[in-house]
């Protein structure tokens, strides 16, 4: 979920069906840190949510309710334990790879593809463009890139 969407751990696993609008691909995020909004996500990550939500006998509620009975909130609040076991399996070391990573590697990608830094930070959620670029990590390939464009650009002129 959050290779394909850029939202924080906390988000994930506060998502339930009913908040997710599989029309336009978007998620309602009621609770963020730079408040409320609608989340994006890709089509693949809502046709996955789609296939889940089928196969759940509450199809409203959380996409992660607790595993036990008597919890403080009707959610899950840390999935550790399943995400390192899932780091594991995958060969990546469990010190360097946590859920913010995926988060952090989304909103990389949609840079160093050319998405612009406006658009990211509406995707992410940031306050500011400032915290965008915290993430926006330019490897010599992008730099090449946008050079490349410039004198394309230049060209024309």
């Amino acid at each position: 979920i959050g290779l394909n969407s850029a939202m924080r751990h906390g988000e994930i696993l506060r998502m339930r069906f009913d908040e997710i609008d599989f029309q336009h691909n978007r998620i309602y995020v009621p609770i963020a840190k730079a408040g409320q909004r609608e989340q994006p996500i890709t089509p693949s990550l809502a046709a996955m949510l789609r296939r889940e939500r089928e196969q759940r006998e509450d199809q409203d509620g959380y996409l992660f309710p607790p595993t036990r009975k008597g919890c403080k909130y009707p959610y899950r609040t840390a999935m550790r334990i399943q995400f390192q076991r899932a780091v594991k399996r995958a060969g990546l070391d469990q010190q360097k790879v946590t859920p913010h990573v995926m988060r952090h590697t989304a909103i990389t990608s949609l840079v160093q593809a050319g998405v612009d830094l406006p658009t990211v930070k509406r995707i992410s959620g940031h306050k500011t463009l400032a915290m965008v670029e915290r993430y926006a990590h330019q490897n010599g390939a992008h730099i090449e890139s946008a050079m490349d464009k410039l004198q394309d650009r230049l060209k024309l002129a």
